[in-house]
């Protein structure tokens, strides 16, 4: 289907259809990007469904990349609960949509358009209450880089379980280092750092990046959207 006829499909839809859900001004803890044809969670395409762990009284971000979606609960259009807790499209008319999750449990999402293609992707909120608190050995992010997307600067905690050198750097979509956010060596324990949204070129353009952190033990990294 040509997207000029998803977008007729969608204006049908929402011509007949109201949309469901309270958008919150919350910053998110978690972002999904919405792109043909998949909710991206963790920078790679083979993983086709993504799940996003939060807690009680977080919020998740949709960031709309490319095409014409919707962002609805449930497991798919069968679901007799589809579109009850939120129903909202994505497109270039609504390039954001953020939720915050108020119970406990794992909350499926797709997209109405393109549930047969497999867009989907999961939500799992976790009482505070089951949280380990930051001061036992917790290793590597303890929170997603915040806010996300984000026009300016972003932070985000973590944690070594021994002392050793930490080094957080961002990369941009094709994989080149852009920045050296952090290198030094840290004691054990937790830590709050930032990245300024400044490359060795000057400000950060409109895109993707990628937050890689190393730390003794643990690497992984975090997709960062800036939006200009």
């Amino acid at each position: 289907m040509t997207e000029a006829a998803m977008k007729q499909q969608a204006e049908a839809w929402w011509g007949a259809h109201s949309t469901v859900g309270t958008a919150s001004v919350q910053a998110p803890s978690a972002t999904f990007t919405v792109n043909n044809f998949f909710f991206d969670r963790d920078g790679n395409s083979a993983t086709k469904v993504d799940t996003a762990k939060i807690m009680v009284g977080q919020s998740v971000l949709w960031q709309w990349i490319a095409g014409t979606h919707t962002v609805t609960n449930g497991t798919g259009s069968s679901d007799p609960g589809a579109g009850t807790l939120f129903d909202q499209p994505s497109d270039s008319g609504h390039q954001q949509f953020t939720f915050t999750f108020n119970n406990q449990g794992t909350f499926q999402f797709f997209c109405r358009f393109h549930e047969l293609s497999g867009m989907k992707g999961v939500v799992v909120v976790s009482a505070a209450t089951s949280v380990e608190p930051i001061s036992g050995a917790g290793l590597g992010f303890l929170t997603d880089p915040a806010p996300n997307p984000t026009t300016a600067s972003v932070g985000f905690r973590f944690s070594l379980r021994t002392p050793g050198r930490a080094r957080a750097e961002v990369y941009d979509a094709r994989g080149r280092r852009v920045a050296i956010v952090l290198d030094r060596v840290l004691a054990a324990g937790p830590f709050d750092a930032s990245w300024n949204g400044h490359t060795r070129n000057g400000i950060a353009g409109a895109g993707v990046y990628y937050l890689r952190l190393r730390l003794p033990g643990f690497e992984d990294s975090r997709r960062i959207v800036v939006t200009r």
